[in-house]
Formats: structure tokens, sequence, C-alpha cells
């Protein structure tokens, strides 16, 4: 008995020394085998999302290219601004030349320029001459300069004006029995005008115009005959219309 005691301690023993050197000779998960090391899972902090930090560079433009496209818009901004500026430029800056047709029925020769100043006024310069008679009874024979400063309710050369102009004229007149010719100073004086334009195209378009005012005349009167003798010397107060046209108008 005591015999089979002994038996049993000692192979409870043999195996528990062989389990363990079994156990110490069994590679371990972090050990290397045949010479090679085990690949081992990235640690992944929190807070971090792979996903969407991938999805974050694939589908958004990195800060270069956000840059990039803000210069060039801004490039192009600033060029399309230039283009608007230089058009504005161009359609806003006004001069006419014109030539008006009331006049020409009158056998008065006439041309006139115009030029803008401001957003709203520009300065009309018409010079209007005859030199020779219509008929042996009839002839005006003129030089009368008319300058005129314009306000434009809508901006220069669109729709409605106002005018104020002033008039320097001399003159020899010949009507029916009688002839006036100024003498001493030219004729003088100052009125006020209304007008409208109205544009047919990019360059050509029409105007009308009225105006009334105040001209002195000092004059003498002669019989209307070859060296014809004089009559009288008279001075004239003339109040009434003073402007009128019909005028065909060339922008550049």
């Amino acid at each position: 008995m005591k015999r089979e005691y002994m038996i049993a301690g000692l192979l409870l023993c043999i195996s528990f020394i062989g389990g363990t050197s079994m156990a110490e000779s069994l590679p371990s998960a972090n050990s290397p085998e045949n010479g090679t090391e085990s690949l081992q899972v990235p640690h992944k902090p929190k807070g971090t999302k792979t996903r969407l930090g991938v999805q974050a560079q694939e589908g958004r433009p990195t800060e270069k290219n956000v840059e990039k496209v803000k210069s060039q818009s801004g490039k192009n901004g600033e060029s399309r601004k230039i283009v608007k500026k230089k058009t504005s430029d161009q359609s806003s800056r006004y001069v006419t030349v014109k030539t008006n047709a009331v006049y020409w029925a009158g056998a008065i020769m006439n041309l006139s320029a115009e030029v803008q100043l401001h957003e709203h006024v520009s300065l009309e310069l018409p010079l209007n001459w005859s030199l020779w008679d219509i008929e042996r009874e009839h002839g005006v024979r003129l030089v009368l300069f008319q300058p005129e400063a314009r306000w434009w309710m809508k901006g220069v050369g669109k729709g409605h004006f106002v005018g104020v102009h002033t008039h320097v004229g001399v003159f020899n007149v010949k009507w029916q029995e009688d002839r006036f010719q100024f003498t001493g100073r030219p004729a003088l004086g100052a009125g006020v005008t209304y007008g409208y334009s109205l544009p047919f195209s990019e360059h050509w378009g029409a105007e009308f115009l009225i105006g009334a005012g105040y001209a002195n005349m000092q004059y003498n009167q002669y019989y209307n005959i070859d060296n014809g003798a004089q009559i009288g010397k008279k001075s004239y107060n003339y109040w009434g219309i003073t402007r009128i046209g019909t005028s065909l108008v060339y922008r550049f």
C-alpha cells in the first residue's frame, strides 16, 4: 500500500515536469516563428475615423487646390471688371457732329459739334452761315455762332435735355424793298432750349429742339437796290424763337 502511494506520487511529479517543459518549447503568439515576425494590427488612436479621412481626401479638394481656384476666380473677376470698365467708358463718352435740316431749308449752311463734359452735361458748338442771296429781292447773308450748355435728364445723349445758349452774329438781310445790315457791333443775346435726342443705331440718330430768348441788334436800313441810299439807323430788341431744329446726328 505504501509502495502504491509512492509510485503514484512519482508519476505525478514526472507528468508535472513534462508538461512544464512542453509548454516552454511551444512558440508564443508574439515570438518569431521560422525566423519571421508575425503581423500585428496597428494601433488606432481614439477619435480617428479612417474611412471618413479617406473620403475627405478623395472627395474634397486640398487647401492648395482651393487657393488655386480662388486665385483663378479672382483673376477672372478682375479681367471682367476691366473689360466692363472699358466698355462703360466707351459707351459713356458722347462726341457728335450734326447738321440742322431746318436751316438748310432756308439756304443756311450749318454744322455743329457736341462733346460730353459730365455725366449729365454737354457743350454744343453750332455754326451757321449763308454767304449768298436767294434771289434779287430776298437774301440772308449771315454768320451766327450759338454755343449752348445742356443738361440731360437720363445722361448725355439719352432722351430729353434742357439748355442755355448765347448767340453772336453778323448779318446783311434783303427783304423785298429794304436791306438791313448790322453796324457797330454784332447781334448779341441769350436764350433757353428744350430738346430730345432719338437714336437710330449705335452711331446715327436725330435731334429735335426749340429755343426762345432775347437778342439785341443794331443795324442800318437801306433801299434794296444797287448802292441804295440809307434810310435810317435803328436798334431792335427781339424776344421770341432763337433756335429751332431737326438735326441728323452722327456719334463717334
